[in-house]
This record gives structure tokens, sequence and C-alpha cells, in this order.
């Protein structure tokens, strides 16, 4: 079987970004989390487009980075689980090679939030912890806080944006 490139993958499958994901997202959110999604900057919603020829557009999956101390931190990771299920075989199959909508979503929004010392994680479960480490995020020493640096720090300036990060609690 020959390789799909990523616009295949694309085709069907963006990330966006907006000012407010509650009218995408708000019923997947609270139905995860039990709560309504945050109403601050940045939202990442990957949407999920049947076929060129049907209007839908269908929100899957969602992320939040929050600009914090020349970092950001990465949360709120959701996957509409129910919605996964309905979409066709081939396009699952691509979703798949591609290391899953989860994994696509982190990296399109590393790649858009810009220049950051790190961005953090609080991971609470291993199928997240799992994708987190695929896209470059290491374990520190304070379990469930996770990191992937963006630029190269001293260990004291990792050390202390550790206590920082620890000091605001789940987030």
């Amino acid at each position: 079987m020959s390789e799909i490139s990523l616009s295949e993958l694309s085709d069907f499958l963006k990330i966006i970004e907006v000012d407010q994901a509650d009218l995408l997202i708000s019923e997947l959110f609270q139905r995860k989390f039990h709560s309504p999604p945050p109403d601050f900057p940045r939202h990442f919603v990957a949407i999920y487009k049947p076929n060129p020829d049907n209007p839908d557009l269908l929100p899957v999956g969602y992320v939040h980075q929050t600009p914090y101390l020349d970092c950001h931190l990465c949360g709120g990771l959701v996957i509409d689980d129910r919605l996964y299920r309905t979409i066709p075989a081939n396009h699952r199959r691509i979703i798949r090679q591609h290391g899953g909508i989860a994994e696509y979503l982190l990296r399109e929004s590393f790649d858009r939030v810009g220049e950051t010392k790190a961005i953090w994680g609080h991971v609470g479960n291993k199928q997240a912890e799992q994708v987190d480490l695929r896209v470059g995020f290491i374990h520190t020493s304070i379990k469930p806080i996770m990191v992937c640096w963006r630029q190269d720090l001293s260990e004291l300036e990792q050390q202390h944006l550790l206590e920082e990060i620890v000091k605001i609690g789940p987030f």
C-alpha cells in the first residue's frame, strides 16, 4: 500500500483557531469535563468535513493553549469519540496513520502558538500521556506535569518554571 500524504488528511480534517469555542465544542466539553470550555484565548478545534459536496463541518476535537509566563499551558484536550466512530473507515485509517486526531491537533496547535519557552501539560490518563510523549512532551519530577521545551533553558530556569506551573494546580 502506498503512503498517504498529509494533504489527504487535511482534505477532510482541519485545525482552526477560534476566539470563542463554546458554540463549537460546548456540548462535547461539558460531556467530557462536566464544565464549560474556557472563555479565554487560545482555542484550537479539529473540524471534520465528511466530503467536499457536504457543507457540514463537524467539530471532532479541541485543545486549549493558555499563554502564561512566556510559556503555554496546554489543556482541555478532548476528542469526540462518538463522532469519530461515525467517520468512514478510509478516513479513520488516514487519521490513524498520522497518529490520530489528538496528535494532529496538538502538533498543529504547537506550531501555531509561536515562540514560547515551553508548553506545559497536566496529564491525567495513560492514553493522553502516550499521545503527549509522541508530540514531544517529557515527564517532569512532579507528576502529572509534563513539558515540551521549546527553547534551550538552563536547568535552574527550567526548575523555576516548573515550580511556578505547580503553583497554579490543574489547568
